[in-house]
């Protein structure tokens, strides 16, 4: 949907004035967070959207232009064979944010049309891109969870080639 670089680099300043006809942006209680959602966007009508906001401090892209990526989560819990919330069709989400607050750079997609292209091409860009694992100590063990850096304008191309239309 959109992308580009927000001088704040602030989520609620980005949503704000990057999805038509917002009228407020507020932070989602911390119990929404398990369904994929960080803020809602309120909008005309009494309509909210959900977003999930991916901050990360650094961006990689200052230091390696050419690793323009996202990181989408193949495995959620690894051992247990658990889909990642890229893949996840219940994930209660309209908008995906991904923001580096060092250089204000972001990205907004919408969920719907980033899953279905993520679930279509997971397993050949796993192949393709780099994948990490990381752990998450919990009482008494732990869980890997493994995401895959596809870059950026990869999968953009890939969604308008999905939803753009023939020509």
């Amino acid at each position: 949907m959109s992308e580009g670089v927000c001088v704040s680099a602030d989520v609620e300043t980005i949503l704000m004035q990057n999805i038509p006809g917002a009228l407020s942006v507020m932070k989602a209680h911390t119990k929404n967070d398990r369904t994929g959602v960080d803020w809602w966007v309120e909008m005309p009508g009494a309509r909210f959207l959900a977003v999930d906001a991916k901050v990360r401090e650094k961006d990689w892209t200052k230091i390696k232009p050419e690793e323009d990526d996202l990181a989408l989560e193949t495995w959620s819990v690894v051992e247990k064979q658990v889909p990642g919330w890229t893949r996840c069709e219940d994930k209660s989400c309209d908008y995906v944010l991904w923001l580096w607050t060092d250089t204000g750079r972001f990205c907004l997609l919408p969920f719907r049309m980033l899953c279905k292209v993520f679930q279509d091409n997971w397993q050949k860009w796993a192949k393709q891109y780099r994948t990490a694992r990381q752990f998450t100590p919990r009482s008494g063990g732990g869980y890997h969870s493994e995401c895959v850096f596809v870059n950026r304008r990869k999968i953009w191309s890939e969604m308008y080639r999905q939803f753009g239309g023939s020509p």
